[in-house]
């Protein structure tokens, strides 16, 4: 017997298996040009540099930029090799380390994302920002940059996220816009224009996050955790800190 008009079941498993195909090329060819060692852009000149994991590009990037911070977004152990070749060109060259692991596929929580504002207004400069691809993490964090140092407004640092980096809003890394989106949307509502001090009085006490209830109306500097240069003392077992 022969379908001549496949049921809906049917229809919607054929779709399923063609949109998993397309994201497959996608992420295919996305793997391909971002290789280890590559993506590198500018995020605001003389400011602000972003790239995927340095690897043997390391001394090049360090030469050319000069970053006075490295914001490492990724993760790791002293088990990586990687790691521990970023942090001692860090060390030779008196570079301020941050190591602050986030997740590629779910939105902040509030504690990362106070944590991370903070850091971005506060850190030497130039800094350069990564995480594995340089395509997710380091546009977010590119995007609070450009938000938290060049007074850009949400709307405008969302283009951070972007398909020349390798960025692909689905299945996870799209949750990373969600912050931007709301925190326009909560000036919309209000009225106001973005500020700095806006922004991280926005994230300590009216972010919507999960982890954590707002806390009660408070400076937004006495709030936000200082992230201190350096490797991480440990990583919490069965952290993952690779992606």
């Amino acid at each position: 017997m022969r379908w001549t008009n496949p049921p809906d079941g049917r229809r919607r498993l054929g779709a399923r298996v063609a949109s998993a195909v397309a994201l497959a090329a996608i992420a295919g060819a996305a793997g391909w040009l971002l290789a280890p060692s590559a993506n590198v852009g500018v995020v605001a000149p003389g400011c602000a540099y972003r790239s995927a994991q340095p690897g043997g590009n390391l001394p090049r990037l360090l030469a050319t930029y000069r970053p006075a911070s490295i914001l490492n977004l990724r993760g790791g152990t002293a088990a990586d090799p990687w790691y521990v070749a970023e942090v001692a060109a860090a060390r030779a060259g008196g570079v301020d380390f941050y190591d602050l692991p986030l997740s590629a596929t779910r939105r902040p929580t509030r504690r990362e994302l106070t944590i991370l504002i903070d850091l971005l207004g506060r850190c030497r400069l130039p800094l350069l920002i990564h995480c594995k691809s340089g395509a997710d993490r380091t546009g977010l964090a590119s995007g609070l940059f450009l938000m938290a140092r060049r007074g850009t407004p949400p709307e405008e640092a969302l283009g951070a996220f972007s398909i020349r980096y390798g960025h692909i809003p689905l299945l996870g890394p799209e949750h990373l816009h969600e912050p931007l989106l709301e925190y326009a949307a909560w000036l919309r509502a209000r009225g106001l224009a973005h500020s700095a001090g806006r922004l991280r009085d926005w994230a300590a006490h009216d972010y919507l996050a999960a982890d954590a209830p707002a806390p009660a109306r408070a400076p937004a500097d006495a709030d936000a955790p200082a992230l201190r240069p350096g490797p991480r003392a440990r990583v919490a077992r069965g952290a993952s800190t690779r992606r």
